[in-house]
């Protein structure tokens, strides 16, 4: 099964601005979100929000059914 991802632009922004030595972690979660959905390390948060982290930062989306929304990439 794999979940369609939505990135939002502040979370596409965030991403370009991550040095590219440390791109790996984090495109490798988003890669994961895409094949599992909701990973089983995934945190629940609050208003439906779930973060992960992923190296040196946190991935934060929210999901509805086969849909991923990536909402923001933080430095952890």
């Amino acid at each position: 099964m794999s979940f369609h991802l939505e990135w939002e632009r502040l979370a596409r922004q965030a991403y370009d601005q991550i040095p590219p030595h440390l791109r790996l972690p984090v495109a490798d979660a988003i890669i994961r979100l895409m094949i599992e959905g909701i990973p089983t390390d995934a945190e629940p948060g609050q208003d439906g929000r779930w973060t992960l982290h992923a190296g040196d930062y946190v991935l934060v989306f929210v999901e509805n059914e086969l849909d991923i929304y990536l909402v923001a990439i933080e430095h952890a």
